[in-house]
């Protein structure tokens, strides 16, 4: 009956470690200095997040190695309303939704500080698209 037992908790182990792969799998973690090679550019389908509600793991996460002076972030999609929604390790959140004048395309962009932002792409509607990310110095 011990054996048994035992025999249990590895499905069971092995269940909940290839479920907690999976997730991070799913994202892109992309460190960044000032002079990176311009644009940098990822792709994704967009998921089940908006402004009020984050999806489980964020599409993205993006380290930044110092201050920007400048950085702009452009999200374009291949159909519905994208959203984009920047949470940073401090606390800092930003989001942008399109609207009738942005169609398929938005952009957050500014000075950011040196740290780990997680960027979760989402559409206003809930409907899955795919969607470019840019990531550039310029302005």
């Amino acid at each position: 009956m011990k054996i048994l037992k035992y025999w249990l908790a590895v499905p069971t182990t092995l269940a909940v470690l290839l479920a907690s792969i999976g997730g991070v799998r799913s994202q892109q973690q992309i460190a960044l200095t000032p002079g990176f090679n311009e644009p940098m550019v990822l792709t994704g389908t967009s998921g089940d997040s908006n402004c009020g509600k984050m999806a489980a793991t964020a599409s993205h996460v993006i380290t930044l190695g110092d201050n920007f002076s400048y950085l702009r972030f452009t999200v374009d999609s291949q159909g519905g309303q994208p959203i984009l929604l920047i949470k940073g390790s401090n606390g800092s959140s930003s989001c942008v939704q399109s609207d009738e004048f942005s169609g398929n395309t938005i952009t957050d962009s500014g000075y950011w500080n040196a740290g780990t932002y997680s960027l979760y792409i989402g559409d206003r509607t809930g409907a899955q698209h795919n969607y470019s990310l840019s990531i550039t110095q310029q302005q």
